[in-house]
């Protein structure tokens, strides 16, 4: 019998973010990584939370910068119960943690973190770069399949000698 044990908290593509708490009891730690907004929404599943913001902080990051960053949110919670998760990242760069905000923004379009509904230009650069790359894999891999399926499958190296026997 394999046992295996599960994270506990809320999923976002590959990363396990904690268990979220009340945003207005939340303090932010110490150490650096990503948190997210969330609210509580039953359209959602496994859990049932909608997120509204990610955002980033750094080593001791001041809560009060981090919770100015989310008060837009707030109104656009028309007041709900908002919570709050953290993806510690306690020995990344900023640029590690910016690019993995992007890729969690660019998967699951929060709602706060869109203009008028629209995507901002850097995060269509963003989309855009992303593409370019999986089409440039995809590219080297059907290259390197047709040129497999192209090879000689013998080495004509060495001539053939005759069969039966020699007289």
């Amino acid at each position: 019998m394999e046992f295996r044990l599960a994270a506990s908290g809320i999923r976002f593509n590959d990363y396990f973010f904690s268990q979220p708490v009340d945003l207005a009891s939340w303090t932010p730690p110490k150490c650096a990584g990503l948190f997210c907004i969330l609210m509580s929404d039953l359209n959602w599943a496994p859990m049932a939370f909608q997120p509204l913001y990610f955002g980033e902080f750094g080593n001791n990051s001041p809560a009060s910068a981090i919770l100015q960053e989310c008060s837009r949110v707030t109104a656009a919670a028309h007041g709900k119960t908002l919570f709050a998760s953290i993806l510690p990242m306690p020995f990344s760069t900023t640029q590690q943690r910016w690019s993995l905000r992007n890729e969690l923004i660019w998967a699951y379009n929060p709602a706060c973190q869109l203009e008028d509904g629209k995507l901002q230009p850097r995060d269509l650069a963003y989309k855009l770069a992303e593409l370019e790359k999986k089409h440039q894999e995809q590219t080297a891999q059907m290259t390197q399949l047709l040129a497999s399926m192209n090879a000689p499958t013998e080495p004509a190296t060495l001539p053939r000698r005759r069969i039966g026997f020699v007289g």
